[in-house]
């Protein structure tokens, strides 16, 4: 069941909307977890910090929405709590839909690097339509991005 839910979660970590691109760079907080903590993005265009979350029904998205608590810290700097700052659930492909995304406000030269740190832990179990998560922290991601 954790492998489905791994999949699943990797699988929206890497599907991205195109409104994140308005941003700049992002990087997927698990995504970069599973590629061993370590990317590259362009040099010159801000760090933005993204996760995704879909289920199959609207109502389990709604429910991981409630239970969870996120958070992001830049380069050892204070937590910054994004659990209120998810998308509204929206279909996709995938099924439904919400994403958090940090916009940085850091612009990577070349060789130059951040490091963030982005967690997203359970109040309760929730079903994603394939398997349970929670409770608990069920993304633990430290990354370092480096400007290329």
């Amino acid at each position: 069941m954790r492998i489905l839910a791994a999949l699943a979660l990797a699988t929206a970590a890497l599907a991205v909307p195109t409104a994140a691109w308005a941003y700049g760079s992002d990087v997927g907080a698990y995504g970069c977890y599973v590629n061993g903590g370590q990317v590259t993005r362009p040099a010159g265009t801000e760090i933005v910090v993204r996760q995704g979350w879909v289920t199959a029904t609207r109502a389990q998205t709604l429910d991981f929405m409630h239970a969870q608590q996120t958070t992001v810290s830049v380069n050892g700097g204070s937590t910054v709590d994004l659990s209120n700052d998810w998308t509204t659930p929206r279909t996709d492909a995938q099924g439904w839909r919400t994403d958090v995304f940090y916009p940085t406000g850091i612009m990577l030269g070349p060789g130059q690097s951040l490091t963030f740190h982005f967690v997203i832990s359970l109040r309760h179990r929730v079903f994603d339509g394939f398997s349970y998560s929670g409770p608990g922290a069920i993304v633990d991601s430290t990354c370092t991005v480096t400007g290329a």
